[in-house]
């Protein structure tokens, strides 16, 4: 799907596909860690040494922060690198 979107504003080089298939990947990744922290909160509490009651950022929230991070460096990248395509160019394309 994503690269369908794509492919209609710019030019899919195998360089550029490649970095949508793995915003595709980032994505879904993001989507799982998004549901996980939905069911189980971004902190969890554990007992210190001294008995007291301790709370802690889950990993999974800290690689959602890192997941968001890294797509929208991949969404810049790709739009970026893509080739702005016109739309006789696209035209041409779908006609052909």
């Amino acid at each position: 799907m994503r690269l369908s979107q794509y492919e209609r504003s710019i030019e899919v080089t195998p360089g550029i596909k490649s970095l949508i298939y793995t915003l595709a990947c980032v994505e879904l990744e993001e989507e799982q860690l998004q549901e996980y922290i939905n069911e189980h909160g971004t902190c969890y509490e554990v007992v210190g040494t001294a008995g007291d009651i301790l709370s802690k950022m889950r990993p999974q929230w800290n690689q959602l922060k890192e997941t968001r991070m890294r797509k929208q460096a991949l969404i810049v990248r790709i739009e970026s690198k893509g080739k702005t395509v016109t739309e006789d160019e696209l035209d041409e394309f779908l006609t052909k």
